[in-house]
């Protein structure tokens, strides 16, 4: 995982607030950082972002179990992955985990 963003899981955990994440975009199923990646492609499923190569991979099942109503958002055609994540979530993006009673 990217060192800056595991240092802010880190520090949401710690604190229970919202932790900007800036401009990282990392992959939510193999981890890898696209902060500065021009790779194009990839969608937001459920609430996770599959990146060019994850998206490619599990498109095929996400069409055979019918789940691409779950599929929330693509990038436009010719978009980098990372630029596509940050325009989904939008400026002042953040994480933070909230501790259950």
């Amino acid at each position: 995982m990217n060192k800056d963003l595991e240092s802010k899981w880190d520090e949401a955990g710690r604190t229970g607030d919202p932790i900007p994440v800036g401009d990282l975009v990392v992959c939510d199923v193999c981890n890898v950082d696209y902060t500065t990646c021009d790779a194009v492609g990839g969608f937001i499923f459920s609430s996770s972002a599959y990146c060019p190569t994850c998206a490619d991979k599990h498109i095929t099942l996400i069409r055979q179990y019918g789940e691409e109503r779950f599929i929330r958002g693509r990038a436009y055609p010719g978009e980098a992955f990372a630029d596509f994540v940050r325009r989904y979530r939008g400026p002042g993006a953040a994480i933070q985990i909230t501790k259950l009673p």
